[in-house]
């Protein structure tokens, strides 16, 4: 008895230039399953980047609207006195004296501090203190 082959082998045919042997019956059957998995995996691959992409853009989005510094304070005696601080070489900070703010930036004095600064939404309303 003798065993199935998957495969034909190749006969020795005269064929005209230009002739595709992929256009044979047998050879079109067996490629038939091969292009849908690859065109499947294809699909899934640029559904995952396109994800990712969507994932990167929201939270650059989110990343946009606030920042952070980690700085040293620094401040001569007289500058603390009115309100002047400087953090690290790129900020300087101008505090109203006897606040709570002017207290703690005082006594931070040559210490690094981390300073968040957030948007606040437009529609919010201020308040006046007296």
């Amino acid at each position: 008895m003798r065993a199935t082959r998957l495969y034909k082998p190749l006969e020795i045919r005269r064929f005209q230039p230009g002739t595709s042997i992929a256009s044979l019956p047998g050879v079109r059957q067996l490629t038939a399953g091969r292009e849908e998995n690859i065109v499947r995996g294809a699909m899934i691959g640029w559904m995952v980047f396109a994800a990712l992409l969507l994932g990167l853009s929201i939270g650059r989005a989110a990343d946009r609207d606030e920042t952070t510094i980690t700085a040293q304070v620094s401040s001569a005696e007289h500058e603390t006195e009115e309100g002047y601080f400087s953090l690290g070489p790129d900020t300087t900070v101008l505090v109203k004296p006897g606040t709570d703010l002017q207290r703690f930036l005082a006594r931070q004095n040559g210490r690094k501090v981390r300073v968040t600064l957030t948007l606040v939404d437009g529609r919010q309303l201020s308040q006046l203190e007296r």
